[in-house]
């Protein structure tokens, strides 16, 4: 376990919300993942979500960072635990809560996990927003729920009859359920058929799904629709009949009155850990003499304390919400002391922003120090953000600021400006973008690009293009998609190029980092400097196909394949060249057991296989955490095992054991022990390496 304070940061925010009759919990990341499988699948106390990091990741390999979900009534308290997991292909974040949930999970968008939680019937009633005070001596009846008509009994007869039946039996069990937005996509699909023997009934069906849904003026629209086009059906009456309760007014018989709520809540977190490290090397280096062909083994003993500091971490969100309003402020900052002589003391303030948004309007403004989620913009940065809706679907939105983690030599303003689509065609949205970022008072970065989604109850298809006109490439192209199968299975794909580190005229001083971007435009001018940058920059192409399937309520059984490649970047200056790394080939199979020994626990085992040209590898794990009311136990043990193109052969086995102790409902202490024994023999070199890691620590939720 290494602990770091400038490491990139992974979790963004997490928010609650209602949506009909399910509690919507979003986690949103701060760098771009593709999800790849989840456990439990959907009941528990503790999920644990795998995913990899598609975007750059430099450093949140290294990063400890936890959230605790806002205060809400919808879900019971939890938070988003993500652990410093080294730099492995997969990663886990664990959502856990104080009780035991049902729940459904999936990702939403490439940085978006989504879970929904069935409310009560109490909780549905609790949160109705409240109605209009009445009009005096007007008081009318709560609206009467619609009926759904009969089902059409005409068997199916063409191929549009054919296409369309399944979709209307699973609108009709979606609106049985109360599920409206999953209807309303199933019979937008059904209403895009040729017309067909079941188009006037999901005409009609459609009406009711959105009424379901609150969306009135659009419930109104589709039936104003149904009465053009089936004036003297037999559904007619009924339909009249919908369109005279939806715009008659519905109160109650004596308006409500709500008890006193403040606008306000506030939620965070401090938390305190020290971390420790110390290594023993026991190195024998082997020398041969050229002319007389002896051999001298030269043994040195070293013991070092490589690792002492203290890491506080603060993390402070405020909400107001009243009538049009909705505003935040959020405050997260890491400071890391260092009891190493070598080691300096740091600070890293991840976010310092506040946030108003004006409902009516769909405005929404931000101000200070937050992460770049989209259009273009690379990492944290301290600046502006304005989005505007100028319709329900259609929106704005411009960018202006200065990019946070950069060398201190190199300052990069930029701004950019974006069109987003919302729900075009129901399940489709997306933006064009574009971006202009500037250094040394040149042009350091420009793109254009388009982000695209298509999302529904089971399936979710993301594309991503970046394209920079000044460097005349693309930084990134990429496509990605999940669908989970009403069976359990779920299928994931990434198919992803791009420039890494993204292209960017300082990607010259790559070669010699201690010369400043200016002395290089000085020394070579802009034509030149550009023409580095882009042959210091490699591409990564990857492609990773994955699969889970549960074969019980205990276990689940995944597969990933991973084919990856980085090319080679040529002598620069003092850079050597580097060589390309050739396709690599990644194998990794993962059994997940959810109670499978006791109740409560989780039993995960991993084995990785790595070919490549420069190196071929083998990682097996064991993860078996242990669940009780007051104290969660998590014994750990890895073994890896490989090979490099230079004959090196390492070893290396990782027990370790991580402790949580819940001393009261808001405070736990928490430590963990590592001990990792390494052995390379090569050619010239015989070395054992043991290292020892620790941290122990407290986390008190306000």
């Amino acid at each position: 376990m290494i602990a770091s304070s400038a490491g990139a940061q992974i979790l963004d925010t997490v928010d609650v919300s209602r949506e009909l009759d399910r509690a919507a919990i979003r986690i949103r990341f701060a760098t771009p993942i593709q999800y790849l499988r989840h456990v439990p699948t959907n009941r528990g106390t503790t999920i644990q979500v795998y995913f990899q990091v598609t975007g750059t990741d430099d450093s949140s390999a290294t990063v400890d960072e936890e959230r605790r979900g806002p205060p809400s009534t919808l879900v019971p308290p939890f938070r988003v635990v993500y652990r410093a997991q080294g730099r492995v292909l997969q990663r886990r974040i664990d959502v856990m809560f104080e009780r035991e949930v049902q729940f459904q999970l999936r990702p939403e968008d490439n940085r978006t996990i989504l879970i929904l939680l069935p409310l009560t019937g109490e909780q549905i009633e609790q949160h109705v927003p409240p109605a209009l005070p009445p009009e005096p001596f007007q008081l009318q009846p709560p609206r009467p729920r619609p009926v759904l008509p009969p089902p059409v009994k005409t068997p199916p007869t063409t191929d549009n009859d054919k296409a369309a039946a399944p979709l209307m039996d699973e609108a009709r069990k979606a609106l049985a359920q109360r599920h409206y937005p999953e209807a309303i996509d199933i019979l937008n699909r059904a209403l895009n058929l040729p017309p067909n023997v079941y188009s006037e009934e999901a005409q009609e069906l459609i009406g009711i799904a959105r009424e379901g849904a609150g969306e009135l003026a659009k419930a109104k629209t589709e039936y104003e629709l149904y009465l053009k086009l089936y004036p003297e059906s037999e559904g007619a009456r009924r339909v009249r009949d919908r369109l005279n309760v939806i715009t008659a007014p519905s109160i109650s018989a004596a308006p409500a009155v709500a008890p006193a709520v403040s606008p306000w809540t506030r939620w965070g977190s401090l938390s305190q850990y020290y971390y420790g490290g110390q290594t023993r090397a026991d190195t024998t280096t082997i020398t041969v003499t050229p002319a007389t062909g002896a051999t001298v083994l030269d043994t040195t003993n070293l013991t070092s304390t490589d690792q002492s500091q203290l890491l506080t971490n603060a993390d402070f969100t405020a909400r107001y919400r009243e009538g049009d309003w909705d505003n935040r402020f959020v405050y997260r900052d890491q400071y890391n002391k260092s009891f190493l002589q070598d080691q300096d003391s740091t600070r890293r303030l991840s976010n310092l922003f506040a946030e108003a948004r004006y409902l009516p309007a769909q405005l929404v403004a931000r101000v200070g120090r937050m992460n770049g989620a989209s259009g273009g913009v690379l990492g944290r940065f301290d600046g502006g953000y304005l989005n505007w809706g100028f319709t329900p679907n259609y929106r704005v939105s411009g960018v202006a600021g200065q990019l946070v983690d950069t060398p201190s030599d190199q300052h990069k303003p930029f701004y950019g400006a974006a069109f987003e689509v919302d729900r075009l065609f129901s399940n489709w949205s997306g933006n064009v973008f574009a971006i202009h970022q500037t250094v040394a008072d040149v042009t350091d970065r420009t793109a254009v690009g388009s982000e695209v989604r298509y999302f529904d109850a089971q399936r979710l298809l993301y594309g991503l293009v970046d394209y920079d006109p000044i460097f005349r490439a693309f930084n990134i192209a990429m496509l990605q998609g999940t669908w989970q199968m009403t069976t359990g299975t779920t299928f994931n794909a990434l198919l992803d190029y791009r420039r890494t580190p993204t292209l960017q005229l300082t990607n010259a001083t790559l070669a010699d980092p201690s010369q400043s971007i200016g002395a290089i435009l000085d020394s070579l001018g802009t034509g030149e400097t550009r023409a580095r940058a882009k042959a210091l920059t490699p591409i990564s192409k990857v492609l990773l196909l994955s699969v889970t399937h549960p074969f019980s309520p205990v276990w689940q059984l995944g597969f990933d394949y991973r084919l990856s490649s980085l090319s080679g970047t040529p002598a620069v200056g003092p850079y050597p060249a580097a060589a390309g790394t050739g396709n690599v080939n990644t194998y990794t199979f993962q059994a997940i057991g959810n109670g499978a020994f006791r109740a409560r626990d989780i039993f995960v085992a991993n084995v990785a296989l790595l070919d490549g040209k420069l190196i071929s590898a083998q990682l097996f794990t064991l993860d078996y955490r242990i669940v009780s009311d007051l104290f969660t136990v998590e014994p750990m043990l890895k073994f890896y095992r490989q090979k490099d193109d230079q004959d090196v052969k390492l070893t290396r086995w990782t027990p370790g054991v991580k402790l949580t102790y819940q001393v009261r409902d808001r405070f736990a202490l928490e430590a963990e022990y590592d001990f990792e024994h390494s052995h390379s023999v090569g050619p010239v070199i015989d070395e054992i390496l043991k290292r020892s890691f620790w941290y122990v620590g407290y986390r008190w939720d306000f």
